[in-house]
């Protein structure tokens, strides 16, 4: 393999035949870089794109593209690891979310429909209105957990409630979701 990357130095990457030249000779080092950081069936996504990249800039690749390759895959698998941590992270909160909401007295349709309104708005609108109305904090802890004053947080919090019951529509549905014991409803 090393003999087959070598004699690409030098080389352009005009045509078809000569990317399918490169790729038959840099394509086992970059799976083999991204297995290992990636599951087999990941890896093979990850050579896919960096060489679809590769195609699209293939006027502007170095003499030498091995390292060019494993850059790109490099930052493929990084985006990859990104896009799965924020997968796993908004997964989790769902489940704590139908969790709450599984003990709530309101119709499927009501819990429904507020779960359209909460996941229409901004991460911070959701995390204002989870701290005080679900985690039970007053506005002034809310406000330190959020890193900013007391009265920067109840206007954030009363914009997060006004945006929530506009998305809601009927704002009767907003007061039938039952809130833990302890909650505070305000």
């Amino acid at each position: 393999m090393i003999a087959a990357v070598g004699a690409l130095q030098g080389m352009s990457v005009d045509s078809e035949g000569d990317f399918e030249a490169l790729f038959a000779a840099t394509s086992a080092s970059v799976f083999a870089y991204a297995r290992r950081h990636v599951e087999a069936d990941v890896a093979a996504d990850v050579v896919s794109e960096v060489y679809l990249v590769a195609w699209k800039r293939r006027h502007e690749l170095p003499d030498e593209p091995v390292a060019w390759l494993l850059v790109t895959a490099r930052h493929v698998v990084l985006r990859y690891w990104r896009t799965r941590s924020r997968q796993l992270r908004l997964m989790t909160e769902l489940a704590g979310i139908q969790a709450m909401a599984a003990t709530s007295d309101a119709s499927v349709e009501e819990r429904s429909a507020l779960g359209a309104a909460f996941a229409a708005l901004s991460a911070d609108d959701r995390e204002a209105l989870l701290l005080v109305g679900w985690d039970g904090l007053t506005p002034q802890q809310a406000a330190r957990v959020m890193g900013c004053s007391a009265n920067t947080f109840a206007a954030r919090l009363s914009r997060a409630r006004r945006r929530l019951s506009n998305q809601a529509g009927d704002q009767r549905s907003l007061r039938l979701v039952a809130l833990p014991a302890g909650a505070d409803n305000g």
